[in-house]
C-alpha cells in the first residue's frame, strides 16, 4: 500500500501569514480611526452650523419686525423702543419692541389681542402661559436678547412680555438691572454673587426676571448688533469714525432729534465648535484692559488671520487679533463688537468660533 504524505505549513509561512494579517490589521485600524475623526469633525461642524441657522432665522425674524414707535402707545413717547445697552459684564444687551404676528395664529394672541382689564384679562403674556387670559397687547411684545449673567457664559437667552410698559416692563426692569450695576471702570467686573437675589436668580425688584428668558442656544461667543446711524453718517460696516455705532438708545435719539431708528442692522454671530473643532486655550499672563497682545498657552486651531472669524472671546470680552505667532495674539483691538475692555487674569478661558454676519433693513427705512 502507498501512503500519501500530507504536507503543512512551515514555521516561516506561518510567520509571512500572520505578518501580512498584522498589517491589514493596521491599515484597517487606520482606515477606521480616520472614518472616525471625519464623522465627528463633521458632526461638529453641522452642529455649529445649525446653532448659526437657528439663532440667525430667529433674530432675523424679530429684528425685521421692530417699530418706529414708542414700545407703549399709551405711553410717553420717549419709550425704549429700541436700545442697545451693555451688561454688567460689558456684552451687548438687545431690547427693542416688534409687531407681533402671533395673535392671528395662536390662543394666547388672540386672548391678548382682545380682552381688557374690565373683563378679567388682567395678566402679561410672557410666552409660557398660553392658557391664561391676558390684557391687551396692542398688537405689540418686548424682545430682549441677552447672554446668562455669569462672567464667561456663552448661553444665549431671549424673553418677550406683552403688552408693553414703561413702568413695569421687561425692557425697563432689563435696563433698571445693568444701570444698578454698570461700572465705569473696565478692570472692575461685578462679581455674579452681588448682580443675583439670595436664590441666585436674576431679579429685579424681588422679581425673578430670569424665569421668563428661555435659551436660544449655547456655545455662542458674540451676538452683536451693529447700528447703520444715517444722522451720524455711517459709511461703510467697517470699523471706525464712520464706521457703525454699537449703543442705541431710541429716546435719546428722540430727545436729540435725532432719527429714532437706524437705517438697518448688521448682525454679527460667533459660534463656538464641540471638539475637535473647538478652538479653545487659557491666558498664561494677565491682560491689562488697555494691553494689544494676549498670551495664551497655544495659538493651535484658532481662525485665520485674514478670516472674518479671527476673534478671541475673554470672559465678556470679544477681541479682534491682527497676528498669531507661538504663543501670542498681537494687534489686538480691545472692545470689539460693541463689548467692553477690560482685565482679565491669568487662566482665564480663550475661545474662538465661526463668524457669521447678516444685515437686516428695518421695515421702517424699506
Amino acid at each position: 500500500m502507498r501512503h500519501t504524505r500530507r504536507r503543512g505549513f512551515t514555521l516561516i509561512e506561518l510567520m509571512v501569514a500572520i505578518g501580512i494579517l498584522l498589517v491589514l490589521g493596521v491599515m484597517l485600524i487606520s482606515f477606521l480611526r480616520g472614518a472616525l475623526s471625519m464623522t465627528r469633525v463633521g458632526t461638529a461642524r453641522g452642529q455649529q452650523y445649525e446653532t448659526a441657522q437657528t439663532v440667525m432665522r430667529l433674530a432675523e425674524e424679530d429684528f425685521s419686525q421692530i417699530l418706529g414707535m414708542p414700545a407703549n402707545p399709551d405711553g410717553p413717547i420717549d419709550d425704549p423702543a429700541f436700545l442697545l445697552m451693555e451688561d454688567p459684564y460689558g456684552r451687548q444687551v438687545i431690547a427693542f419692541t416688534r409687531a407681533w404676528g402671533e395673535e392671528q395664529n395662536s390662543l394666547a394672541g388672540y386672548d391678548a389681542g382682545r380682552g381688557s382689564s374690565a373683563q378679567g384679562y388682567s395678566g402679561d403674556f410672557t410666552g409660557r402661559n398660553v392658557r391664561n387670559a391676558m390684557r391687551s397687547s396692542h398688537g405689540n411684545i418686548e424682545v430682549v436678547y441677552m447672554f446668562e449673567p455669569v462672567r464667561g457664559g456663552t448661553r444665549l437667552y431671549r424673553a418677550e412680555r406683552s403688552p408693553p410698559d414703561v413702568n413695569n416692563g421687561l425692557i425697563t426692569k432689563v435696563v433698571a438691572w445693568c444701570l444698578q450695576y454698570q461700572k465705569s471702570d473696565g478692570d472692575d467686573i461685578v462679581p455674579y454673587s452681588d448682580i443675583s437675589d439670595a436664590n441666585g436668580q436674576f431679579a429685579i425688584g424681588g422679581e425673578a426676571l430670569w424665569d421668563q428668558f428661555e435659551l436660544v442656544a449655547d456655545n455662542v461667543l458674540g451676538f452683536s448688533v451693529e447700528c447703520w446711524d444715517d444722522w451720524g453718517n455711517t459709511t461703510g460696516w467697517y470699523a471706525g469714525p464712520t464706521g457703525p455705532v454699537t449703543r442705541w438708545s431710541m429716546s435719546q435719539r428722540i430727545s436729540d432729534g435725532e432719527y429714532a431708528l437706524p437705517r438697518a442692522l448688521r448682525l454679527t454671530l460667533i459660534v463656538a465648535a464641540e471638539e475637535p473643532l473647538r478652538a479653545e486655550t487659557a491666558v498664561t499672563a494677565e491682560v491689562a484692559s488697555g494691553d494689544n497682545s494676549v498670551y495664551v498657552e497655544d495659538v493651535d486651531g484658532f481662525p485665520d488671520l485674514r478670516s472674518p472669524s479671527a476673534y478671541l472671546r475673554i470672559n465678556g470680552e470679544l477681541l479682534a487679533y491682527g497676528s498669531r505667532s507661538g504663543r501670542t495674539f498681537g494687534s489686538c483691538v480691545r472692545g470689539a463688537l460693541g463689548t467692553r475692555p477690560q482685565k482679565h487674569a491669568a487662566g482665564s478661558t480663550v475661545l474662538a468660533g465661526e463668524s457669521f454676519q447678516r444685515v437686516i433693513q428695518l421695515p421702517v427705512t424699506r
